[in-house]
Protein backbone atom coordinates (compact mmCIF):
# COMPACT_ATOMS: atom_id res chain seq x y z
CA UNK A 1 0.00 0.00 0.00
CA UNK A 2 1.26 3.51 -1.05
CA UNK A 3 2.16 6.07 1.61
CA UNK A 4 -0.61 7.91 2.66
CA UNK A 5 1.88 11.17 3.10
CA UNK A 6 2.86 11.28 -0.17
CA UNK A 7 1.08 13.29 -2.89
CA UNK A 8 1.33 13.81 -6.55
CA UNK A 9 0.80 16.83 -8.20
CA UNK A 10 0.14 15.96 -11.83
CA UNK A 11 0.03 19.04 -13.81
CA UNK A 12 -2.02 18.66 -17.11
CA UNK A 13 -5.02 16.98 -17.64
CA UNK A 14 -4.98 15.47 -21.20
CA UNK A 15 -4.84 12.02 -21.65
CA UNK A 16 -1.55 10.74 -20.66
CA UNK A 17 -2.48 12.88 -17.14
CA UNK A 18 -5.60 11.25 -17.21
CA UNK A 19 -3.77 7.73 -17.08
CA UNK A 20 -1.58 9.05 -14.76
CA UNK A 21 -4.53 9.80 -12.20
CA UNK A 22 -6.24 5.95 -13.37
CA UNK A 23 -2.20 4.34 -12.49
CA UNK A 24 -2.01 6.79 -9.11
CA UNK A 25 -5.44 5.46 -7.93
CA UNK A 26 -5.00 1.63 -8.35
CA UNK A 27 -1.58 2.18 -6.95
CA UNK A 28 -3.44 3.76 -3.73
CA UNK A 29 -0.86 7.27 -4.41
CA UNK A 30 -3.19 10.28 -3.78
CA UNK A 31 -3.18 12.66 -6.63
CA UNK A 32 -4.34 16.41 -7.22
CA UNK A 33 -4.43 17.30 -11.44
CA UNK A 34 -4.15 20.72 -12.75
CA UNK A 35 -5.69 21.32 -15.82
CA UNK A 36 -5.40 24.99 -17.04
CA UNK A 37 -8.69 24.43 -19.52
CA UNK A 38 -11.87 24.77 -17.94
CA UNK A 39 -12.38 20.69 -18.26
CA UNK A 40 -10.60 17.49 -18.90
CA UNK A 41 -13.30 16.59 -21.42
CA UNK A 42 -12.09 18.47 -24.86
CA UNK A 43 -13.66 18.52 -27.72
CA UNK A 44 -11.15 19.63 -29.91
CA UNK A 45 -7.63 18.64 -31.48
CA UNK A 46 -6.81 15.90 -33.99
CA UNK A 47 -7.35 12.31 -33.61
CA UNK A 48 -5.11 9.72 -32.00
CA UNK A 49 -4.55 6.49 -33.02
CA UNK A 50 -3.76 3.20 -29.85
CA UNK A 51 -1.52 0.96 -30.74
CA UNK A 52 -0.13 -2.21 -29.71
CA UNK A 53 2.24 -0.96 -27.89
CA UNK A 54 -0.58 1.19 -25.34
CA UNK A 55 -3.43 -0.96 -26.14
CA UNK A 56 -2.51 -3.76 -23.49
CA UNK A 57 -1.62 -1.19 -21.14
CA UNK A 58 -4.80 0.37 -20.70
CA UNK A 59 -6.43 -2.90 -20.92
CA UNK A 60 -4.65 -3.43 -17.17
CA UNK A 61 -6.22 -0.56 -16.37
CA UNK A 62 -9.79 -2.16 -17.17
CA UNK A 63 -10.35 0.65 -19.97
CA UNK A 64 -9.95 -1.37 -22.87
CA UNK A 65 -14.01 -2.72 -23.63
CA UNK A 66 -14.71 0.73 -23.03
CA UNK A 67 -12.14 2.50 -25.54
CA UNK A 68 -12.95 -0.61 -28.26
CA UNK A 69 -16.75 1.17 -28.17
CA UNK A 70 -15.85 4.19 -29.34
CA UNK A 71 -13.08 3.47 -31.79
CA UNK A 72 -12.53 1.86 -34.85
CA UNK A 73 -9.92 -0.63 -35.86
CA UNK A 74 -7.14 0.38 -39.09
CA UNK A 75 -6.84 -2.30 -41.57
CA UNK A 76 -4.89 -1.58 -45.04
CA UNK A 77 -3.05 1.01 -45.76
CA UNK A 78 -3.60 2.69 -49.35
CA UNK A 79 -0.87 4.86 -50.27
CA UNK A 80 -0.64 6.80 -53.79
CA UNK A 81 1.62 10.00 -54.75
CA UNK A 82 1.12 13.59 -55.43
CA UNK A 83 -0.22 12.81 -58.79
CA UNK A 84 -2.65 10.18 -57.30
CA UNK A 85 -0.57 6.94 -58.59
CA UNK A 86 -0.90 4.23 -56.59
CA UNK A 87 2.39 3.22 -54.60
CA UNK A 88 1.17 -0.21 -53.63
CA UNK A 89 -0.80 -0.73 -49.97
CA UNK A 90 1.04 -1.46 -46.61
CA UNK A 91 -0.81 -4.91 -44.32
CA UNK A 92 0.58 -3.38 -41.32
CA UNK A 93 -2.08 -3.52 -39.16
CA UNK A 94 -3.90 -5.69 -40.62
CA UNK A 95 -0.98 -8.44 -40.15
CA UNK A 96 -1.17 -7.18 -36.46
CA UNK A 97 -4.15 -8.23 -36.37
CA UNK A 98 -3.71 -11.21 -37.84
CA UNK A 99 -0.41 -12.14 -36.19
CA UNK A 100 -0.42 -10.90 -32.95
CA UNK A 101 -4.45 -10.35 -32.14
CA UNK A 102 -4.42 -6.49 -32.08
CA UNK A 103 -4.92 -4.05 -34.79
CA UNK A 104 -4.30 -0.25 -33.95
CA UNK A 105 -7.58 1.61 -32.90
CA UNK A 106 -8.06 5.33 -34.32
CA UNK A 107 -9.72 7.56 -32.06
CA UNK A 108 -11.08 11.02 -31.27
CA UNK A 109 -9.70 13.01 -28.43
CA UNK A 110 -12.80 13.87 -26.91
CA UNK A 111 -13.89 10.21 -27.09
CA UNK A 112 -10.49 8.99 -25.02
CA UNK A 113 -10.12 11.89 -22.61
CA UNK A 114 -14.26 11.40 -21.70
CA UNK A 115 -13.76 7.44 -21.23
CA UNK A 116 -10.78 8.08 -19.17
CA UNK A 117 -12.49 10.25 -17.02
CA UNK A 118 -15.80 8.85 -16.72
CA UNK A 119 -13.97 5.23 -15.71
CA UNK A 120 -11.91 7.08 -12.78
CA UNK A 121 -13.51 6.23 -9.66
CA UNK A 122 -15.41 9.47 -8.33
CA UNK A 123 -13.11 10.41 -5.56
CA UNK A 124 -10.60 10.66 -7.93
CA UNK A 125 -12.65 12.53 -10.35
CA UNK A 126 -12.91 14.89 -7.45
CA UNK A 127 -9.57 15.66 -7.21
CA UNK A 128 -9.06 17.20 -10.95
CA UNK A 129 -9.64 21.04 -10.97
CA UNK A 130 -10.00 22.72 -14.18
CA UNK A 131 -9.23 26.63 -14.77
CA UNK A 132 -5.71 26.01 -13.15
CA UNK A 133 -3.10 27.59 -15.41
CA UNK A 134 0.42 26.61 -13.60
CA UNK A 135 2.51 29.62 -13.20
CA UNK A 136 4.93 28.05 -10.60
CA UNK A 137 6.71 25.36 -8.62
CA UNK A 138 8.32 25.91 -5.32
CA UNK A 139 10.64 23.52 -3.90
CA UNK A 140 10.91 22.91 0.53
CA UNK A 141 12.43 21.00 2.59
CA UNK A 142 9.33 18.61 2.84
CA UNK A 143 8.02 18.85 -0.69
CA UNK A 144 6.56 21.37 -3.61
CA UNK A 145 4.29 23.78 -3.59
CA UNK A 146 2.09 24.62 -7.04
CA UNK A 147 1.05 27.75 -7.84
CA UNK A 148 -1.93 28.96 -10.37
CA UNK A 149 -2.21 31.53 -12.30
CA UNK A 150 -5.67 32.72 -10.16
CA UNK A 151 -3.37 32.60 -6.72
CA UNK A 152 -4.84 29.29 -5.56
CA UNK A 153 -1.59 26.79 -4.56
CA UNK A 154 -0.94 23.15 -3.88
CA UNK A 155 0.99 21.17 -2.05
CA UNK A 156 2.26 17.79 -2.74
CA UNK A 157 5.79 15.38 -2.33
CA UNK A 158 6.17 15.47 -6.05
CA UNK A 159 5.24 17.11 -9.34
CA UNK A 160 4.71 15.05 -12.70
CA UNK A 161 4.48 17.30 -15.48
CA UNK A 162 2.44 16.12 -18.44
CA UNK A 163 1.68 18.94 -19.69
CA UNK A 164 2.97 18.50 -23.47
CA UNK A 165 5.53 19.78 -25.60
CA UNK A 166 5.35 23.20 -24.58
CA UNK A 167 5.25 22.05 -21.04
CA UNK A 168 5.58 25.62 -18.63
CA UNK A 169 6.43 22.06 -15.86
CA UNK A 170 9.99 21.83 -17.84
CA UNK A 171 10.56 25.23 -18.13
CA UNK A 172 9.82 25.51 -14.33
CA UNK A 173 12.47 22.70 -14.05
CA UNK A 174 14.88 24.13 -15.86
CA UNK A 175 15.03 27.70 -13.53
CA UNK A 176 15.43 25.55 -10.47
CA UNK A 177 18.02 23.57 -11.61
CA UNK A 178 20.08 26.90 -13.13
CA UNK A 179 18.94 28.12 -9.76
CA UNK A 180 20.37 25.44 -7.67
CA UNK A 181 23.97 26.01 -9.16
CA UNK A 182 26.48 25.55 -11.79
CA UNK A 183 26.60 22.13 -10.79
CA UNK A 184 23.01 20.80 -11.56
CA UNK A 185 21.58 19.10 -14.72
CA UNK A 186 20.04 21.62 -17.13
CA UNK A 187 17.83 20.77 -20.16
CA UNK A 188 18.46 23.27 -23.34
CA UNK A 189 15.99 25.95 -23.27
CA UNK A 190 14.95 25.00 -26.54
CA UNK A 191 15.13 20.96 -26.33
CA UNK A 192 13.60 19.79 -29.31
CA UNK A 193 14.06 20.29 -33.35
CA UNK A 194 11.19 21.07 -35.67
CA UNK A 195 11.56 19.99 -39.19
CA UNK A 196 8.11 20.07 -40.43
CA UNK A 197 4.69 21.26 -39.52
CA UNK A 198 0.91 19.39 -39.75
CA UNK A 199 -2.26 20.91 -40.96
CA UNK A 200 -4.97 18.54 -39.32
CA UNK A 201 -8.82 18.87 -40.04
CA UNK A 202 -11.81 16.88 -39.66
CA UNK A 203 -14.22 16.68 -41.66
CA UNK A 204 -17.55 14.62 -41.90
CA UNK A 205 -16.71 10.87 -43.49
CA UNK A 206 -17.87 10.50 -47.35
CA UNK A 207 -20.22 8.53 -47.47
CA UNK A 208 -18.46 6.09 -50.23
CA UNK A 209 -15.52 5.83 -47.91
CA UNK A 210 -15.99 2.94 -45.56
CA UNK A 211 -15.34 3.45 -41.64
CA UNK A 212 -11.67 2.64 -40.86
CA UNK A 213 -10.08 3.34 -44.16
CA UNK A 214 -6.69 4.29 -43.72
CA UNK A 215 -5.37 6.41 -47.03
CA UNK A 216 -2.06 8.32 -47.29
CA UNK A 217 -0.35 10.16 -49.91
CA UNK A 218 3.50 10.43 -50.75
CA UNK A 219 6.27 12.69 -52.11
CA UNK A 220 8.56 15.43 -51.92
CA UNK A 221 7.94 17.83 -49.20
CA UNK A 222 4.72 16.95 -48.05
CA UNK A 223 3.10 14.13 -46.76
CA UNK A 224 -0.81 12.66 -45.62
CA UNK A 225 -2.50 10.21 -43.16
CA UNK A 226 -5.99 10.00 -43.43
CA UNK A 227 -7.96 8.34 -40.71
CA UNK A 228 -11.68 7.15 -41.06
CA UNK A 229 -14.16 7.04 -38.11
CA UNK A 230 -17.67 5.80 -37.46
CA UNK A 231 -18.66 9.49 -38.52
CA UNK A 232 -15.84 11.49 -39.57
CA UNK A 233 -12.72 11.59 -41.20
CA UNK A 234 -9.44 13.13 -39.60
CA UNK A 235 -6.49 14.36 -42.10
CA UNK A 236 -3.20 15.11 -41.10
CA UNK A 237 -1.01 16.74 -43.49
CA UNK A 238 3.04 17.27 -42.77
CA UNK A 239 4.96 19.60 -44.70
CA UNK A 240 8.85 20.09 -44.75
CA UNK A 241 10.05 23.75 -43.36
CA UNK A 242 11.93 25.80 -45.16
CA UNK A 243 14.83 25.28 -42.52
CA UNK A 244 14.34 23.44 -39.05
CA UNK A 245 14.18 25.68 -36.07
CA UNK A 246 14.32 25.28 -31.86
CA UNK A 247 11.87 28.13 -31.63
CA UNK A 248 8.14 27.73 -31.71
CA UNK A 249 6.24 29.34 -34.46
CA UNK A 250 2.92 30.89 -34.19
CA UNK A 251 0.48 29.94 -36.62
CA UNK A 252 -2.99 31.46 -38.05
CA UNK A 253 -6.04 30.88 -40.02
CA UNK A 254 -3.90 32.63 -43.12
CA UNK A 255 -1.04 30.14 -42.77
CA UNK A 256 -3.80 27.19 -42.76
CA UNK A 257 -4.86 29.33 -46.45
CA UNK A 258 -1.75 29.72 -47.66
CA UNK A 259 -0.77 25.88 -47.18
CA UNK A 260 -3.81 24.87 -49.07
CA UNK A 261 -3.10 27.51 -51.68
CA UNK A 262 0.49 25.45 -51.98
CA UNK A 263 -0.66 21.99 -51.73
CA UNK A 264 -4.76 22.16 -52.50
CA UNK A 265 -4.91 19.74 -55.25
CA UNK A 266 -2.95 17.26 -53.83
CA UNK A 267 -5.40 13.86 -53.71
CA UNK A 268 -5.87 12.24 -50.40
CA UNK A 269 -8.21 9.88 -51.08
CA UNK A 270 -7.67 7.91 -54.26
CA UNK A 271 -10.22 5.89 -56.17
CA UNK A 272 -13.86 6.32 -56.69
CA UNK A 273 -14.14 8.90 -53.20
CA UNK A 274 -11.67 10.97 -54.87
CA UNK A 275 -10.65 13.62 -52.57
CA UNK A 276 -8.53 16.58 -52.85
CA UNK A 277 -7.08 18.24 -49.30
CA UNK A 278 -8.30 21.43 -51.03
CA UNK A 279 -12.05 19.77 -51.33
CA UNK A 280 -11.63 18.40 -47.31
CA UNK A 281 -10.22 21.60 -46.36
CA UNK A 282 -13.36 23.82 -47.68
CA UNK A 283 -15.79 21.05 -45.48
CA UNK A 284 -13.64 21.08 -42.14
CA UNK A 285 -15.73 21.06 -38.50
CA UNK A 286 -12.19 21.97 -37.61
CA UNK A 287 -8.74 22.85 -38.52
CA UNK A 288 -5.34 23.96 -36.82
CA UNK A 289 -2.13 23.83 -37.82
CA UNK A 290 1.05 23.20 -35.68
CA UNK A 291 4.62 22.53 -35.45
CA UNK A 292 5.99 18.84 -35.04
CA UNK A 293 8.59 18.99 -33.03
CA UNK A 294 11.14 15.91 -32.36
CA UNK A 295 13.43 15.23 -29.63
CA UNK A 296 13.98 13.35 -26.14
CA UNK A 297 14.83 15.72 -23.39
CA UNK A 298 18.24 15.32 -21.51
CA UNK A 299 16.90 15.25 -18.35
CA UNK A 300 13.28 14.32 -17.03
CA UNK A 301 13.36 15.01 -13.40
CA UNK A 302 15.11 17.79 -10.85
CA UNK A 303 16.22 16.99 -7.42
CA UNK A 304 13.09 14.38 -6.43
CA UNK A 305 11.00 17.36 -6.71
CA UNK A 306 9.84 17.73 -10.42
CA UNK A 307 9.54 14.75 -13.45
CA UNK A 308 7.99 14.97 -16.79
CA UNK A 309 6.26 12.28 -18.61
CA UNK A 310 4.73 12.00 -22.42
CA UNK A 311 5.40 15.27 -24.86
CA UNK A 312 6.66 16.98 -21.65
CA UNK A 313 9.72 14.76 -21.59
CA UNK A 314 9.99 13.71 -25.57
CA UNK A 315 8.68 14.37 -28.36
CA UNK A 316 7.87 12.50 -31.82
CA UNK A 317 6.21 13.10 -35.40
CA UNK A 318 2.88 11.68 -35.67
CA UNK A 319 3.97 9.64 -38.53
CA UNK A 320 3.80 5.69 -36.33
CA UNK A 321 1.13 7.16 -33.77
CA UNK A 322 3.99 6.72 -31.05
CA UNK A 323 3.70 9.70 -28.69
CA UNK A 324 0.34 9.09 -26.93
CA UNK A 325 1.13 5.40 -26.46
CA UNK A 326 4.34 6.12 -25.20
CA UNK A 327 3.34 8.51 -22.67
CA UNK A 328 1.23 5.49 -21.78
CA UNK A 329 4.23 3.43 -20.98
CA UNK A 330 5.93 6.31 -19.54
CA UNK A 331 3.52 6.73 -16.69
CA UNK A 332 3.43 2.90 -16.03
CA UNK A 333 7.01 2.80 -15.45
CA UNK A 334 6.98 5.68 -12.96
CA UNK A 335 4.23 4.81 -11.16
CA UNK A 336 5.81 1.23 -10.60
CA UNK A 337 8.74 3.51 -9.22
CA UNK A 338 6.57 5.20 -7.01
CA UNK A 339 4.68 2.32 -5.96
CA UNK A 340 7.78 0.17 -5.14
CA UNK A 341 9.33 3.48 -2.55
CA UNK A 342 5.92 3.90 -0.78
CA UNK A 343 5.50 0.43 0.09
CA UNK A 344 8.72 0.31 1.64
CA UNK A 345 7.24 3.84 3.67
CA UNK A 346 3.50 3.04 4.51
CA UNK A 347 3.33 5.07 7.40
CA UNK A 348 5.26 8.29 5.93
CA UNK A 349 6.15 10.19 2.94
CA UNK A 350 9.58 8.58 1.24
CA UNK A 351 12.86 10.96 1.28
CA UNK A 352 13.63 13.25 -1.34
CA UNK A 353 16.42 11.07 -1.66
CA UNK A 354 14.70 7.90 -2.30
CA UNK A 355 12.11 10.07 -4.78
CA UNK A 356 15.12 11.49 -6.94
CA UNK A 357 16.56 7.61 -6.92
CA UNK A 358 13.14 6.85 -8.14
CA UNK A 359 12.44 9.34 -11.01
CA UNK A 360 16.43 8.10 -12.28
CA UNK A 361 15.50 4.69 -12.57
CA UNK A 362 12.29 5.51 -13.87
CA UNK A 363 14.42 7.56 -16.84
CA UNK A 364 16.74 4.80 -17.28
CA UNK A 365 14.22 2.21 -17.36
CA UNK A 366 12.29 4.19 -20.59
CA UNK A 367 15.23 6.76 -22.56
CA UNK A 368 16.67 4.16 -24.58
CA UNK A 369 13.58 2.80 -25.88
CA UNK A 370 12.20 6.46 -26.66
CA UNK A 371 15.54 7.58 -28.21
CA UNK A 372 14.94 4.81 -30.85
CA UNK A 373 11.52 5.42 -31.03
CA UNK A 374 11.91 9.06 -31.49
CA UNK A 375 14.14 7.67 -34.30
CA UNK A 376 12.08 5.73 -35.93
CA UNK A 377 9.20 8.03 -35.66
CA UNK A 378 11.72 10.81 -37.84
CA UNK A 379 12.43 8.43 -40.23
CA UNK A 380 8.98 7.37 -41.12
CA UNK A 381 8.59 11.08 -41.37
CA UNK A 382 11.49 11.95 -43.77
CA UNK A 383 10.63 8.41 -46.15
CA UNK A 384 6.89 9.78 -46.90
CA UNK A 385 8.25 13.23 -47.81
CA UNK A 386 10.64 11.84 -49.70
CA UNK A 387 13.55 13.58 -48.01
CA UNK A 388 16.23 12.11 -50.38
CA UNK A 389 16.35 9.63 -52.98
CA UNK A 390 16.97 6.51 -50.52
CA UNK A 391 13.96 7.71 -48.59
CA UNK A 392 12.13 8.00 -51.95
CA UNK A 393 13.26 4.29 -53.40
CA UNK A 394 12.81 2.81 -49.84
CA UNK A 395 9.11 4.26 -49.68
CA UNK A 396 7.95 3.47 -53.28
CA UNK A 397 9.49 -0.24 -53.87
CA UNK A 398 10.86 -1.87 -50.30
CA UNK A 399 7.93 -0.68 -47.62
CA UNK A 400 4.62 -2.37 -49.99
CA UNK A 401 6.03 -5.81 -49.48
CA UNK A 402 4.61 -7.92 -47.06
CA UNK A 403 7.63 -9.85 -46.19
CA UNK A 404 9.36 -6.59 -45.21
CA UNK A 405 6.04 -5.89 -42.93
CA UNK A 406 6.46 -9.58 -41.23
CA UNK A 407 9.92 -9.21 -41.26
CA UNK A 408 9.56 -5.65 -38.88
CA UNK A 409 6.58 -7.64 -36.48
CA UNK A 410 9.14 -10.74 -35.99
CA UNK A 411 11.71 -7.91 -34.99
CA UNK A 412 9.33 -6.49 -32.64
CA UNK A 413 8.81 -9.88 -31.22
CA UNK A 414 12.24 -10.63 -30.74
CA UNK A 415 12.35 -7.44 -29.04
CA UNK A 416 9.78 -8.02 -26.56
CA UNK A 417 11.90 -10.96 -25.31
CA UNK A 418 14.39 -8.95 -24.51
CA UNK A 419 12.69 -5.65 -22.91
CA UNK A 420 9.74 -6.33 -21.36
CA UNK A 421 7.49 -3.25 -21.00
CA UNK A 422 6.51 -1.27 -18.09
CA UNK A 423 3.04 -2.16 -16.88
CA UNK A 424 0.29 -1.45 -14.58
CA UNK A 425 0.15 -4.52 -12.67
CA UNK A 426 2.18 -3.17 -9.76
CA UNK A 427 4.03 -5.28 -8.18
CA UNK A 428 4.64 -7.29 -11.67
CA UNK A 429 7.80 -6.92 -13.47
CA UNK A 430 6.44 -8.19 -17.14
CA UNK A 431 3.05 -7.32 -18.84
CA UNK A 432 0.58 -10.45 -18.37
CA UNK A 433 -0.64 -11.02 -22.05
CA UNK A 434 -1.98 -13.79 -23.71
CA UNK A 435 0.69 -16.24 -25.67
CA UNK A 436 -0.62 -14.01 -29.30
CA UNK A 437 -0.07 -10.82 -27.97
CA UNK A 438 3.33 -11.59 -25.99
CA UNK A 439 5.81 -9.31 -28.14
CA UNK A 440 3.66 -6.37 -26.98
CA UNK A 441 5.39 -6.50 -23.90
CA UNK A 442 8.18 -4.04 -25.73
CA UNK A 443 7.33 -1.03 -26.13
CA UNK A 444 8.99 -0.81 -29.30
CA UNK A 445 6.61 0.06 -32.61
CA UNK A 446 7.07 -0.87 -36.05
CA UNK A 447 6.86 2.27 -38.41
CA UNK A 448 3.89 2.75 -40.44
CA UNK A 449 5.66 3.47 -43.72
Amino acid sequence: MAASTFKVIVVGGGPVGLVAAHALTKAGIDFTLLERRPHVVIDAGSNLVLTPVGIPALGQLNLRAPLDAVSSPLGRIDRMDHEGNDLGDVQLFSMMKELIGIAPRVISRHDLTRVLYDTLPSEAQKKIFGNKKLSDITSTPTGVIATCADGTSYEGSLVVGTDGAHSLVRDIMRKLALQNGPSEQVNAEHPFLTTYRCLWLRFQRPANVPEGVTCETHGPGLATQLFTGEDSAVAAIYETMEKPTTERPRYTRADQDALIERWGHIPIIAGEGKLTLREAYNSRQESGLVSLEEGVAEHWSWNGRVVLAGDSAHKFTPSTGAGCNHGILDIAALVQQLNAICSKAPNASPSREAIDSALQAYQEKRRNTIVAECDRSSKATAAATWQNGVFKFVDKYVMPRNAVTRFFIGQAAKGAARNPSPNFNFGSSEVQLGKKEAWTASPVMVRAH
